[in-house]
């Protein structure tokens, strides 16, 4: 009888805490929703595009993600009143004291939550925050599914992902996302687990679309600077 009490007791504080971080979340998505115009939206897309014209070649693709990065915090910051740059752990920033994890993909990607290469017997607890992925690129990631899909993944890997600001909890990546690792990091998200990431957000209702670039604009270093009374 304590077993089963116990049992039932573990499902509702793990329900609880999903319910709780979906409330979160929605608060903060929906603060997107009516803060950021369409014409806010535009003028990122349009910027981020910029960047990545001008970053090109070997090596470039690191410098256009730090530049990007960037970017998406002036823009919050000067956009966003609720908004807060805080880097404590995984968290990049605050929006009404939430912490957040932000990460930026141009379509089709894996990430890394960090960049350390530790031991097996290091041992680091991930997905301590909340996860915003700000996707650049409206694409279709694969016409059927992943050539390494599980047998039991019964994910439709066929949906178009859009370019937007998604927001994911972080009670769903702890329990549903597996992280594998490569020759730079223990803690890589490869595509196929983002992929389900933003499919959470979207059927989670917590997914802000970004559009397209319409228009070609220059991207110069020196207008960066200002003169600061």
């Amino acid at each position: 009888m304590n077993v089963i009490s116990n049992n039932k007791a573990m499902k509702i504080q793990q329900w609880w805490k999903t319910h709780t971080s979906i409330i979160e979340l929605r608060k903060v998505i929906n603060y997107f929703k009516e803060e950021l115009t369409q014409e806010d939206l535009q003028s990122l897309s349009n910027k981020c595009n910029s960047i990545n014209i001008y970053c090109k070649g070997d090596g470039a693709g690191l410098l256009g993600g730090c530049l990007i990065d960037m970017l998406i915090s002036s823009f919050f910051k000067k956009k966003l009143s609720k908004y807060t740059e805080h880097h404590n752990g995984e968290s990049d920033m605050k929006i009404f004291d939430i912490e957040l994890s932000q990460k930026k993909i141009n379509g089709k990607s894996s990430i890394a939550l960090d960049w350390s290469k530790n031991n097996d017997s290091f041992v680091k607890e991930h997905f301590t925050n909340h996860v915003l992925i700000v996707n650049l690129k409206t694409e279709k990631w694969w016409s059927k599914s992943p050539k390494n899909k599980d047998l039991n993944d019964l994910t439709n890997y066929c949906q178009t992902i859009k370019s937007g600001l998604y927001l994911v909890d972080k009670k769903y990546c702890k329990n549903f996302i597996k992280l594998s690792s490569n020759n730079k990091t223990n803690s890589l998200i490869d595509s196929s687990n983002l992929y389900k990431m933003l499919m959470r957000s979207i059927n989670m209702d917590l997914f802000m679309e970004i559009p397209p670039p319409n228009e070609i604009i220059g991207f110069e270093i020196l207008n960066a600077f200002e003169i600061k009374n």
